[in-house]
């Protein structure tokens, strides 16, 4: 058995439970701060929990010599370096390792040397080997003879530098547990989130063929209905159609149902310059009932908090009365989430063109999104076109989420690439609020995301949801909303003046007010098993999502993800 080998064997068969040993501990650090870095090994660490202690031990074999100019000698040959200094500069790196660990909490920590010489003895030479080179920090043949001279060799070296232990601080289990993951890691190399974003996006922006064909085949037909699935390019080409209508010189309107998605629309640097000239005016229906109402003196007052009726009814009403003078102000209508729209509403968007029913009408529509009413764009009598490929989500996400899809087009996915979207099981309440701070400190700390490529989607209001009532999260982790006040009550801002999302802050939004948008990650949360509705929104909502999707549901909806069947 070589010397070194039996060094490590003896102690260890004496260390205490609050003992831990390291052999061959190698390590790369700066020789000083800001200097080069060098290599080093530490023959033997010794982690005393119950002092605070990180001991290295430096072992050397054979026959020892030091002479007087401090230079040390063994089996004929010299050394670089003091044994002492070794294990001195060895136990200085390795501390140097722990504290700057994410994991080590501004603990005290004692880095402190000592030698293993198994070849000689130490009474062999009185006193000690010099004023730096106490002979109480060598542990020689004799302390190896046995397992209890073994135990007083390091409860000896122990005692020299504990002193009257009034500087010994013991570690706690999570310092103990830091300490072990630096000096034995276990590693593991895997792909960041981020870096999979960030190898997917290029293949995302690029239009298809399809896309590309249908166009050019929309140049020569001024009225047609274009349906897609969630992901296929119906809201890219939407806006393609617009910005090259506007720049043919038609006044264009475009109209959507949900309020986010009009105002990324009008976000768009293609469309900014339109807009601000008049040539496109973007706007939600409502929004679009209110203000020609308005204009028109056609609006009613508004009741204090609108309801159904008001949505449904009287916002509409005052757009029919206002088409008789507000009428022809357009050449061009372009419609995108269609199939929200009831028949009458497409209708009197038609009557709003110069010459309706020739002038220029689009619809793009999924009947897999219909969560409010049935898809009726059929009733505008319009040439149909189809999108068969889904460009937005990668292919485990699309295997997902079109399970639960609800139309009659075969759509493929054209990305390949993607992780399996994750199911994380928690209970409603104050279980799921739990679930979604770890997630997100999951998915911001560990997997590098940016805050702004998230967000949370709920299948509830968010006056209703628990998740949008806790918004601030340890870890500076806060979830925004523009639209709404603190209780999660639609502030009625027109798309234009919701305010710009602030930095480093995640969007927490309704589902089916996301729709017809997409983001890099989405969390969705607050699904509820008895809801009607739950096949449409986990379709919407698993294919906003581009790169990942998690969902944390309950236990009994758990199955339900996992084993749809088509």
């Amino acid at each position: 058995m070589d010397d070194e080998r039996q060094v490590e064997e003896r102690l260890r068969a004496v260390l205490a439970p609050h003992e831990r040993l390291y052999p061959n501990v190698r390590w790369i650090a700066a020789s000083r701060p800001g200097g080069p870095p060098r290599n080093g090994e530490c023959d033997l660490v010794v982690v005393a929990g119950d002092r605070g202690m990180l001991l290295v031990i430096e072992t050397k074999s054979g026959p020892i010599r030091r002479d007087g100019f401090g230079r040390w000698h063994i089996v004929g040959h010299n050394l670089p370096e003091s044994p002492f200094r070794q294990a001195e500069t060895g136990a200085h790196a390795l501390a140097g390792k722990i504290r700057a660990n994410p994991g080590w909490r501004d603990a005290a920590l004692r880095e402190i040397q000592a030698v293993a010489f198994p070849g000689v003895d130490r009474a062999s030479f009185t006193g000690d080997l010099a004023p730096d080179e106490p002979k109480a920090l060598i542990i020689d043949r004799a302390d190896l003879t046995s397992e209890a001279a073994t135990r007083a060799a390091l409860t000896r070296v122990l005692d020299f530098w504990s002193g009257d232990g009034s500087r010994d601080r013991a570690f706690w289990g999570d310092q103990m547990a830091t300490i072990d993951r630096v000096l034995s890691p276990e590693v593991r190399l895997r792909p960041l989130l981020s870096g999979d974003i960030e190898a997917g996006e290029h293949e995302m922006f690029t239009p298809t063929k399809h896309q590309l064909k249908l166009i050019d085949t929309l140049r020569g037909e001024w009225r047609a209905s274009i349906e897609g699935g969630a992901g296929s390019g119906k809201t890219l080409i939407a806006m393609e159609k617009v910005r090259r209508l506007a720049e043919e010189g038609y006044n264009v309107l475009f109209v959507c149902f949900n309020q986010p998605l009009a105002r990324a629309f009008a976000a768009s640097p293609d469309l900014a310059p339109l807009i601000a000239s008049g040539r496109v005016t973007v706007s939600t229906f409502h929004e679009l009932c209110r203000s020609l109402g308005e204009e028109a003196g056609t609006l009613p007052p508004q009741p204090q908090q609108p309801g159904a009726d008001w949505f449904g009814v009287q916002l509409p009403a005052a757009l029919d009365k206002a088409i008789a003078t507000m009428g022809g102000r357009w050449q061009a209508v372009v419609v995108d989430e269609g199939q929200d729209f009831e028949a009458g509403w497409l209708a009197s968007l038609d009557l709003l063109t110069s010459e309706p029913g020739q002038d220029v009408f689009y619809i793009f529509h999924d009947p897999g999104q219909s969560l409010f009413r049935p898809d009726v764009t059929a009733s505008m009598g319009l040439r149909e076109y189809a999108l068969l490929d889904n460009c937005r989500n990668a292919r485990p996400i699309h295997d997902l989420a079109y399970r639960f899809y609800g139309g009659s087009l075969q759509v493929d996915p054209m990305r390949e690439d993607g992780r399996e979207p994750e199911i994380v099981v928690a209970e409603p309440g104050e279980p799921t609020v739990a679930a979604v701070r770890d997630l997100l400190h999951r998915l911001v700390v560990d997997e590098g995301v940016d805050r702004e490529r998230i967000v949370v989607l709920t299948g509830t209001s968010l006056e209703r949801s628990v998740i949008w009532k806790q918004r601030r999260f340890k870890g500076d982790l806060v979830l925004w909303n523009g639209s709404v006040d603190d209780a999660g009550h639609k502030l009625g801002l027109a798309a234009d003046a919701v305010p710009r999302q602030p930095p480093r802050t995640i969007l927490c939004e309704t589902i089916h007010s996301f729709k017809g948008l997409e983001q890099d990650v989405v969390v969705l949360v607050e699904l509820r098993p008895d809801d009607e509705r739950l096949r449409g929104l986990l379709y919407i909502g698993l294919t906003r999502a581009r790169h990942h999707v998690a969902l944390v549901v309950p236990p009994e909806m758990a199955d339900v993800v996992r084993h749809r069947s088509g």
